[in-house]
């Protein structure tokens, strides 16, 4: 059943690129310093969003790696409190 939501997901995120690469097909100029270039607006904005996700991901990984480093000392914490407790004679 997720395989299939993700399929109906996919279909329709392909539809709608598809639909908005047909309705922005103008070609328009990109200025950067000295640097000029042609391309479809849509192109354009499918690359800036790419490059948007891509610096996204990548300045959130060292906070997720930092967060299950925090999470694997937790529970080995966790799991030597829970040990030393069995361990005692209960009184």
């Amino acid at each position: 059943m997720k395989k299939l939501g993700t399929l109906i997901i996919t279909a329709i995120s392909l539809i709608a690129i598809t639909v908005f690469t047909l309705q922005n097909s103008q070609i328009i100029t990109i200025q950067l310093f000295l640097w000029e270039a042609e391309a479809s607006l849509s192109l354009v904005l499918f690359t800036a969003f790419s490059i948007a996700i891509l610096i996204s991901v990548v300045a959130v990984i060292p906070t997720i790696y930092h967060l299950r480093k925090l999470k694997n000392k937790s529970q080995k914490k966790v799991e030597s409190l829970l040990n030393e407790q069995e361990i005692k004679p209960e009184d």
